[in-house]
């Protein structure tokens, strides 16, 4: 049975019993350690493992934990098991490092009313409310919706009577924000925002259990942890990411994550290759996941699971990410495909179970690896 961490300190024990070494790469905003940890052979080119840019999607981060001493291979392998030590914590302990102690709230009255009385309000409506407390803001997002669907230009959020993806939600509403109202925001340039994920009935995440961090740049453009990895200016995870991926030049990358916009089903993300050798491999590494996937009795995604129009997918569930297409500069596996060398990221729905979904990580990566390995037999 697959673990959950609901303490990013049970985590971190759980890293060093299994590591060969734990090096600590650098420290959050509130003290907590961003580590890597050794596991594989001797053997170079190396693999690298990572998850939790996005700490909801918890399923990822447990695969990657189990990834460290479980992935048979003669080549070094180096995991960072999650990039948001803060959000992994929890909606309550992101907001006490605006409050200076940690709050109690059992459902979003609640945690609106804290919101009001500690904070200063940006913006709020029936569905949205945004606050700046000390120096970090908070969003709040409440899983019922009056809508269908949220679309914010090649953004599409599927929601319905229940929305099944209030931090998504939360996320378009910033981006409109930034677009329509920027005044708004400039309070929050150069600032983190945490917001709850709302997932009813979505193990490892549910109503508070996480935060989803998102990231004000010094230009107003709404990002979060999983970008900044080609510019001057990034936070400390994307900039510790970075100076470890040029120590270790990793031949292959993952990067697990989850999705909330479809219930169970399964997509690969791939990226162009620069040379025509390397593309080569990219396509077979990337179709033996999709066997092997379809093959463990999983459900494949669709076009219409596509998030957004900067994505091509093949006939086998395999969607192309063109970074050019998306804006936002790079996401981590756009930057190790474009530095490195291979670079798979992988998308599981959410409202499968927790085990299944960590299995889907688990296939990607063992997968991936044996065609790599293939390679540099």
């Amino acid at each position: 049975m697959a673990t959950i961490y609901n303490k990013y300190e049970e985590l971190l024990a759980d890293v060093r019993r299994r590591a060969q070494d734990v090096t600590v790469l650098g420290n959050s905003v509130d003290g907590s350690p961003i580590v890597v940890a050794r596991g594989g052979g001797d053997k170079t080119p190396g693999i690298f493992i990572t998850a939790g840019s996005h700490s909801t999607e918890h399923a990822g981060v447990s695969a990657a934990v189990q990834l460290i001493d479980e992935l048979d291979t003669e080549h070094q392998v180096y995991v960072i098991p999650t990039r948001d030590p803060v959000g992994h914590d929890g909606f309550a302990h992101a907001l006490s490092l605006g409050l200076g102690e940690r709050p109690s709230f059992d459902d979003f009255d609640q945690l609106d009313e804290i919101l009001r009385e500690a904070g200063q309000i940006l913006f709020e409506d029936d569905d949205f409310l945004l606050a700046l407390i000390g120096d970090y803001g908070y969003a709040s997002a409440r899983p019922e919706t009056k809508g269908e669907v949220v679309e914010d230009g090649d953004i599409r959020f599927r929601a319905g009577p229940k929305r099944k993806n209030p931090q998504g939600y939360g996320y378009g509403r910033m981006k409109a924000l930034h677009r329509d109202q920027p005044e708004n925001l400039a309070p929050l340039l150069g600032r983190r925002v945490y917001q709850p994920p709302g997932q009813i009935g979505v193990d490892g995440t549910n109503l508070f259990d996480r935060a989803y961090t998102l990231i004000v740049s010094l230009e107003g453009e709404i990002l979060h942890i999983n970008r900044f990895h080609d510019t001057a200016w990034a936070p400390v995870e994307p900039r510790v990411t970075r100076q470890l991926l040029d120590q270790i030049r990793p031949g292959i990358s993952f990067d697990l994550h989850e999705s909330a916009g479809m219930d169970d089903r399964y997509w690969l993300s791939a990226r162009t290759q620069p040379d025509p050798e390397s593309q080569k491999w990219e396509e077979k590494a990337a179709m033996a996941t999709i066997q092997a996937i379809a093959d463990s009795g999983a459900t494949l995604a669709t076009e219409e699971d596509a998030p957004s129009k900067w994505f091509d997918m093949s006939p086998q569930a395999v969607f192309w990410l063109d970074a050019s297409r998306r804006g936002e500069g790079f996401n981590l596996m756009d930057f190790c495909s474009r530095t490195y060398g291979l670079a798979f990221g992988t998308e599981m729905g959410m409202f499968g179970t927790f085990d299944g979904r960590v299995d889907m990580a688990l296939t990607t990566v063992r997968s991936a690896v044996g065609v790599f390995e293939e390679r540099y037999a």
